[in-house]
Parts: C-alpha cells; sequence; structure tokens
C-alpha cells in the first residue's frame, strides 16, 4: 500500500491505540504473573487486582480506536448494529472489571461480563478485519492479524469450554482444554500488538515516509 487516506481522527485513535498496547501488555503480564505465582498459592492476588484494573482502563481505551478503523469498513446493513454492540460490551467489560476492583461485584458476575465483552471484540475482531483485507486503503498484515486474534479466541473458548464440561477420557478432555487455552492465549498475547500496529497505521508514519521520498525525488 503507497498512500493511506487520512481521515478526521486518525491521530487522535493512534494515541488511544498505543495507549492500549501499553497497557494490553501490562494486562497479558498481569495475568500470567497470577496465575503463575498467586494461583497456585492461592493468593494474595496483588497481580489479579492489577490485571482488572488493567482490564478496565484497557476496555476504554480501545473504544476510540475500534470507531476509527470501523470507518473504513465498508457499509453494510450489519455494520452499524457491530460497532455499536462492540462499544457497549467494551463499556460494560470496563465497568465490570472497575466494579470488582473497587468490591461493588463479585468475581463471578464481572468475569461473565468481562468474558462476554472480550468475545463480543473477537466477533468484531474477525468480521471487520476479514472484510477490511479486502478494502483498499487499509493494510494487509493489520488486518490478517485481527482476523487471527478474532478466530483463535472464537474457537479456543468454546474448545476449552468442551474439555471442562465433556464427559470421557481424561486425556481427552485435556487434550481439548489444552487446545482451547493455547489458541485463546495466542489470541490474548496478539491482541495488545495489533493495537500497537493500529497505532502506527492510524499515525500515517507509512505516508510520511512515501511523502518525504517523493519529495526528495522530485
Amino acid at each position: 500500500m503507497e498512500h493511506i487516506t487520512e481521515i478526521p481522527g486518525d491521530k487522535t485513535a493512534s494515541a488511544f491505540a498505543y495507549s492500549a498496547a501499553a497497557v494490553g501488555v501490562a494486562g497479558v503480564l498481569t495475568l500470567g504473573a497470577m496465575y503463575a505465582v498467586e494461583v497456585p498459592r492461592g493468593g494474595p492476588f496483588v497481580f489479579g487486582a492489577i490485571n482488572d484494573a488493567t482490564g478496565a482502563v484497557f476496555n476504554l481505551l480501545v473504544i476510540p480506536v475500534i470507531l476509527q478503523v470501523h470507518k473504513r469498513l465498508p457499509k453494510a446493513a450489519w455494520t452499524e448494529p457491530l460497532k455499536w454492540v462492540t462499544v457497549a460490551a467494551s463499556a460494560a467489560g470496563a465497568t465490570s472489571s472497575a466494579l470488582l476492583v473497587l468490591k461493588v461485584l463479585d468475581f463471578g458476575p464481572s468475569t461473565a461480563v468481562s468474558v462476554a465483552a472480550i468475545v463480543i471484540q473477537g466477533v468484531w475482531f474477525l468480521v471487520a478485519n476479514s472484510r477490511l483485507l479486502h478494502a483498499g486503503d487499509y493494510p494487509n498484515g493489520l488486518a490478517k492479524l485481527g482476523r487471527f486474534i478474532g478466530g483463535a479466541l472464537l474457537i479456543g473458548l468454546p474448545v476449552a469450554g468442551l474439555g471442562f464440561l465433556v464427559p470421557g477420557p481424561e486425556w481427552l478432555r485435556f487434550a481439548a482444554m489444552g487446545l482451547g487455552i493455547a489458541a485463546g492465549a495466542s489470541a490474548w498475547i496478539a491482541w495488545p500488538y495489533w493495537y500497537f500496529k493500529a497505532g502506527k497505521f492510524l499515525g500515517h508514519r507509512r505516508t510520511v515516509g512515501v511523502s518525504g521520498s517523493a519529495a526528495a525525488a522530485a
């Protein structure tokens, strides 16, 4: 792609995307630390509390990015409803995580809302980026990464759930859980990187480079 058309709000959304990427990395690290250190010991869940707080901030930061990227989505009857459902889910996820940190909401209900928000964002990633893959003014690499994140998440969660619920040999259940968790974890780890790349795209760093080269050639 040699040229990126700038849309009003791109630079602001770029700043939100970079912030979301940084907070997302903190979320991945604290979640890993919680399961590696605190879960085996049964607490205290300091990393868990930090992860809940980063989840609240992350879900707020991604909303402007989703709205801005969505502007480039070829219009269809379902695009506007998908956008607002995703924004509402992100806001609900942020609220539930914040209420959990403040000890206003219990872990169970908060987790249910947060997982629902993640799933809906995963649907947006898969559907929006699949459609943007065929848009001329959008990086193919960013679209493919977003499609992978959405697909891996939406496959990984139900497969892991089946491992917990389906009766059968223990090895089969563990295999299903392992595959599902691996798929979901790969999506979770790649999630902040997508926002980093989105920040770069919305900041039009490539466009500046192309313009500078053209000016030099002239």
